[in-house]
């Protein structure tokens, strides 16, 4: 009885492709990285609170995905987040503001601060798309809201994509530093849209 149960969990597990890490082995652990610092001659007078991102059930994880096939999404097993995505964009998304001196504060939370205006951010994707050439692939919704008045100041939908090498697998460093590549373009391109409502 003992040995047809085994046989039958191997099979399973068998089945479960780069889900089942190997035996003994931790996934790596990777962040998302933060634009550098840069100067500006005077920030806007703005405070800015910066909301948990929103996202699907399938990335709010800290497994990092893979889109295999159309219409299929799976899960890398050697590798993981440090945190939940969503907790690991929000950082590297106010760090970056932060550090671009937009605004007179950015936070993740009100720390005793009044906000002028709230970002918040629907992670549509975040993955490594394997149907053809590997590609990193992000997208985020976001939207500037009034804080006073409660009103939508504006929105946008932010895409990118960052294509990989196809001569070899790409490693757990190469998927990492390609989604964080992704990430800051696409904080950039929020950065210069912020611009247009300081």
């Amino acid at each position: 009885m003992k040995r047809s149960l085994i046989i039958v969990i191997l099979s399973v597990l068998s089945g479960c492709g780069p889900l089942i890490p190997i035996p003994g082995e931790s996934p790596k652990r990777f962040n998302l990285s933060a634009i550098p610092v840069e100067q500006r001659a005077q920030p806007s007078p703005l405070q800015l609170i910066v909301d948990i991102p929103t996202t699907s059930v399938f990335l709010d994880t800290q497994r990092v995905a893979v889109v295999p096939a159309p219409q299929q999404i799976d899960y890398f097993a050697n590798m993981e987040w440090a945190e939940r995505l969503q907790l690991v964009v929000q950082e590297s998304v106010t760090y970056s503001l932060q550090n671009l001196n937009l605004f007179r504060a950015v936070t993740r939370q009100n720390d005793g601060i009044i906000p002028d205006r709230q970002l918040k951010i629907n992670i549509r994707k975040f993955q490594v798309n394997l149907c053809t050439q590997p590609i990193a692939e992000a997208e985020y919704y976001v939207q500037l809201i009034n804080v006073i008045s409660r009103d939508e100041v504006a929105r946008y939908t932010f895409t990118t994509s960052i294509p990989m090498s196809a001569e070899s697998t790409p490693s757990a460093e190469d998927i990492a530093a390609a989604l964080d590549q992704a990430n800051k373009n696409i904080i950039g391109e929020i950065a210069d849209w912020l611009k247009k409502y300081l």
